[in-house]
């Protein structure tokens, strides 16, 4: 099913699976854009993060060695995970992992080159880390 990928998008919990689809697409050398979130409830309403973490052939070990997608994690107790409705920021993550592939592609610039970017939700932050090495306009890749 993956043979005739260029670049693939995720966004499904961390189950058994989610693993083995992982670690297909690395050996592929195929780039992939995951998103997800962690949200949880309290006194002044549902706070947490919303993430997307890029993977390229360039920049993968960010992903296994800081654990930027979350794997194995079926179960894991938090809002989402309770079906809560929160359309907006499913809308958010994908809006957000379409701009990093169109910057990816050369579409938009991509001056810092973040695989990983994650937004709170309470604090309205977005902090872009995991940079690629010498990220710049002439290491786009065009599509």
């Amino acid at each position: 099913m993956l043979d005739h990928l260029d670049f693939v998008f995720l966004c499904m919990d961390g189950t058994e699976g989610k693993r083995e689809l992982v670690e297909r697409l690395e050996d592929r050398d195929l780039r992939f854009i995951d998103v997800g979130m962690g949200l949880t409830f309290g006194e002044c309403g549902l706070s947490g993060l919303v993430r997307v973490t890029t993977s390229t052939p360039q920049l993968r070990e960010h992903v296994w060695d800081r654990g930027r997608i979350p794997l194995d994690t079926a179960g894991a107790d938090d809002a989402y995970s309770t079906n809560v409705q929160v359309a907006d920021l499913n809308a958010l993550a994908a809006a957000l992992a379409v701009v990093r592939w169109k910057r990816l592609c050369g579409f938009y610039a991509d001056l810092e080159g973040e695989h990983f970017a994650a937004f709170a939700v309470d604090g309205n932050h977005l902090l872009n880390e995991e940079r690629q090495p010498s990220a710049g306009p002439d290491d786009a890749v065009r599509s």
